[in-house]
């Protein structure tokens, strides 16, 4: 292969033209600043300034090792080979295996800049090189070695810049992550804290519940513990009402009973969109730092003279009983999220409280109506045995003073018709009028102790209507019946119902002394509503118990109690008396009984 020399530096047209090449590779390179951008455009350049068939380029690392390798060839049939490459950059022989056999002059220049060496810059052809071609290729080499060291300064600056900003962005993350850490153990501890809040709170209700006194005086001792737990001033307990207000309870801490008769109940319910109505029903947690900011609650707080609050729903359960509010709170800060847990935990538990104080007065009334049921009872018991024996009196009184006495009256007329001197006729009627009356108040006995027609499906009217006439014939009154009731009720409930009205009556034949009366019997309200109702002498109703029959009166009272139902007696003297009773028709068709 033919190395060529250095030829003398002639400045002719093509001279020219190389420099302008040269200025303009020049300006070209200016524009790129990464390293590939670089090499590719310089070996484009090399061929084009230089007519070469294959361009070099190697970049060397700070210890002299080559690093990358770039190459361009003209026609890719006249590529090097990357180990041939290499040993043409270092300034070996050109001949040897991987040189295509159409190349047969180098041209390689060392890249240089600022003192430090970059890698090296060849170009390899057919021809040889004169020396205005090697003269304008170094230049541009030297020019290639500059830009490439400037991009070199600019990547490690932008690595740098990089490294800076990810070192940045850890410090920031690890910054970020120990505000979290200190954040998680200020929660935890706040966490542990209101626990241990909670539980003080769950105690005092606890302890105070147990103490057996009323609802006032726990509420009293229960706010007082809580405004020591949240460092309130005044706490108060407010309750929803049957009226749908809110209205605060008796016994709250820091506010005198004088203040708290000043507030009014506010409107409270479901479908409101006021602070109350959200805290009670939404189950809001409200908290106003300052009085300006308590929205349409300020004016509660003006009337309680407070200047922050913290309220949360009183609950037991599903039941929405009000709300737990505390007032002026005596840390800097305000009240915290902490002390409305305390509020929520004193809520709950006093509502299970509020439950169950009012079910053990629940409770109390029904032993109390139990208590008075049994000793009604007891009551009925001693007076239906006292009924009873009275009607065994009464019955063994009346066959003695009236049938007997007639029986024994007859007897006698027949022993005086076998003296010769009696008038037979005359005796004989006398026994037969007699025997006839003591048949009828035989019958009317027997009526009375069981009604035969009574038994027998429609027989109550019947019944009922037989039993007026015999007051008709005993008083001489006017009777006004009103009997309109089903047919077919039971024995048992027909029964009693005639015992009723014959009660009734005859407390009008024994003590009324009416002119007239009135007896009615009709089906209202899902049962026989009853009435008698006569123009006597009437009594005082007050007195009753020491009245002649009073036995009757508690009679009509207590068989109606026994039927589920209820009676009434209204009375003054002179106006007569009025009986009004009313016994439930469940269970008490025929087919039930």
């Amino acid at each position: 292969m033919e190395t060529v020399g250095p030829n003398a530096y002639h400045l002719d047209a093509r001279h020219s033209n190389l420099l302008e090449t040269v200025q303009a590779a020049s300006a070209e390179l200016a524009g790129i600043d990464a390293v590939t951008g670089l090499a590719e455009a310089a070996l484009r350049i090399a061929l084009n300034l230089t007519s070469s068939s294959v361009a070099f380029l190697t970049i060397v690392g700070d210890a002299g090792e080559a690093k990358r390798v770039f190459s361009l060839a003209r026609d890719p049939k006249a590529s090097v080979a990357s180990d041939a490459t290499a040993r043409i950059l270092a300034g070996g022989a050109i001949d040897g295996d991987g040189l295509n056999p159409a190349i047969r002059s180098t041209c390689t220049q060392a890249l240089v800049a600022g003192g430090r060496e970059l890698g090296a810059l060849g170009v390899a052809g057919p021809i040889g090189y004169t020396a205005a071609q090697r003269r304008a290729f170094a230049i541009f080499a030297n020019q290639v070695a500059s830009s490439i060291g400037l991009a070199q300064l600019l990547e490690r600056r932008q690595q740098m810049v990089d490294t800076l900003v990810n070192l940045r962005a850890d410090l920031e993350r690890t910054e970020r992550q120990r505000l979290i850490n200190d954040e998680r153990a200020r929660g935890a501890d706040r966490v542990e804290r209101a626990h241990e809040a909670a539980v003080d709170v769950l105690l005092a209700v606890s302890r105070h519940a147990r103490t057996g006194h009323g609802l006032s005086d726990f509420y009293h001792r229960l706010t007082a513990s809580i405004a020591e737990l949240v460092k309130a001033r005044k706490v108060l307990f407010w309750k929803l009402s049957e009226e749908g207000t809110l209205e605060p309870i008796p016994g709250a801490h820091g506010i005198n009973a004088e203040l708290l008769a000043q507030v009014t109940p506010s409107p409270c319910a479901a479908d409101r969109d006021d602070t109350a109505s959200r805290v009670v029903f939404h189950d809001l947690m409200f908290r106003a730092p300052r009085i300006d900011e308590a929205g349409d609650g300020r004016p509660m707080l003006e009337a309680l003279q407070a200047r922050n609050v913290i309220a949360v729903p009183w609950r037991a359960g599903d039941q929405r009983l009000g709300m737990v509010a505390a007032y002026d709170s005596r840390r800097e800060g305000g009240f915290s999220r902490e002390d409305a847990w305390v509020l929520q935990k004193a809520g709950l538990a006093a509502g299970l409280v509020w439950q169950l104080k009012y079910a053990e007065t629940d409770l109390k009334k029904a032993i109390e109506r139990l208590e008075k049921v049994d000793a009604a009872r007891q009551l009925l018991l001693k007076n239906v045995s006292t009924a009873v024996e009275k009607d065994r009196k009464r019955f063994a009184g009346e066959l003695h003073d009236d049938a007997l006495q007639k029986l024994t009256a007859a007897e006698l007329q027949l022993q005086r018709v076998q003296e010769p001197t009696s008038d037979a006729a005359e005796l004989l009627t006398e026994a037969r009028d007699l025997l006839s009356e003591t048949e009828e108040a035989l019958r009317r006995l027997l009526f009375e102790v069981r009604p035969p027609a009574l038994e027998a499906p429609g027989g109550f009217t019947e019944t009922v209507g037989e039993r007026i006439r015999m007051l008709r014939s005993m008083t001489g009154a006017e009777v006004e019946v009103d009997i309109d009731v089903p047919d077919d009720l039971s024995f048992e409930f027909r029964s009693m119902l005639f015992r009723q009205v014959t009660e009734a009556l005859a407390n009008v034949e024994k003590h009324s002394a009416a002119t007239r009366v009135r007896v009615s019997l009709r089906v209202k309200d899902d049962g026989v509503h009853g009435s008698v109702e006569d123009n006597g002498r009437g009594f005082v109703i007050s007195e009753r118990d020491r009245l002649p029959g009073h036995l009757g009166l508690l009679a009509l009272h207590e068989r109606a109690l026994l039927a589920g139902g209820w009676n009434k007696t209204v009375s003054e003297p002179g106006r007569g008396t009025k009986v009004d009773f009313w016994f439930p028709l469940s269970e008490s068709r025929s087919g039930q009984a």
